[in-house]
């Protein structure tokens, strides 16, 4: 009995040696593995420096507890929300009407007023539309007179400018619409005075007949010569200042065109008439009774 207890007693006691030395070396392996890692973790660090080396080793992997994201972006700076704008609330959200929920709140009409300044008015002459297209006194008032407006000779003046290259018509002493128009082609400037000088007349003049044309499409013809032209023509022949078989002209008026090119150029090429575009020739025709006063300038 005693030698069983002898025995059981070597036993634990080389058992408990045993564990100790196995404890002991645990612990060293324990203590070379941390130093391991450690190194492993240092060369990893210093290699991180040089993107184009790679890692040597891999490193076991380590793992951390993440910071929360919204832990995270309170570092960041925040930029402030803009405040609304009063125009947010003018009309009302369609998802809420929709959805039935309340209505959003109306803007105070004063601040609207002050956040959405009146729109200037359009100016013709500047930009909004070209002056001579806009409605002039004469032809409201030709508008409001649809009885005697182009039967009566006295509503209408004519008014010629040469050196303008204007034709400007007024109805009852208004200013009703303004064309475009060339005249006679002579190098030479003043009135006309003997036939076949390339001049148109200057002074006043009435429309005295209207026909139709196929070169022109219209032609109103003025009461060239006038007493003052057959008074300077006659002093000029009295003179010797005209060749003989030369007359004093006749023949002239107010016509549209076969070269409406030189007309748009402004190129006088008339043998003395005045020319416009047949739009307007046709146009005038239909406003001008027979009687009109026509006035020419230089």
């Amino acid at each position: 009995m005693l030698i069983g207890i002898d025995v059981a007693a070597k036993a634990f006691h080389n058992m408990t040696s045993q564990g100790m030395r196995m404890g002991g070396q645990m612990r060293k392996a324990g203590a070379a593995g941390a130093a391991l890692v450690g190194l492993l973790l240092t060369v990893r660090a210093a290699g991180a420096g040089d993107a184009s080396a790679p890692p040597l080793v891999h490193a076991p992997a380590v793992t951390a507890v993440a910071q929360p994201a919204n832990a995270a972006l309170t570092s960041l700076p925040v930029a402030p929300k803009p405040a609304p704008s009063p125009l947010a609330y003018a009309a009302p959200n369609p998802s809420a009407s929709a959805g039935g929920s309340a209505a959003a709140p109306k803007a105070d009409p004063a601040t609207l007023a002050v956040l959405t300044p009146p729109r200037p008015p359009v100016n013709a002459s500047a930009g909004g539309g070209p002056a001579a297209n806009a409605v002039k006194p004469g032809m409201r008032l030709y508008l409001r007179d649809p009885m005697s407006r182009t039967t009566d000779p006295y509503n209408w003046v004519v008014r010629a400018w040469k050196s303008r290259h204007l034709l400007e018509v007024d109805y009852r002493g208004y200013p009703y619409k303004d064309y475009q128009a060339v005249f006679g082609r002579s190098h030479f400037g003043g009135p006309k005075e003997f036939e076949g000088d390339r001049r148109t007349p200057e002074g006043a003049y009435l429309i005295v007949s209207k026909h139709r044309s196929a070169r022109f499409r219209w032609f109103m013809k003025i009461n060239y010569p006038n007493a003052n032209d057959q008074a300077n023509y006659a002093r000029m022949r009295a003179d010797g200042d005209l060749p003989r078989g030369i007359g004093e002209g006749g023949s002239v008026g107010i016509h549209g065109t076969d070269e409406p090119v030189l007309n748009l150029g402004d190129v006088d090429w008339t043998t003395g008439c005045i020319s416009v575009e047949n739009s307007d020739i046709t146009e005038l025709e239909r406003l001008l009774p027979i009687g009109t006063l026509v006035i020419i300038k230089p």
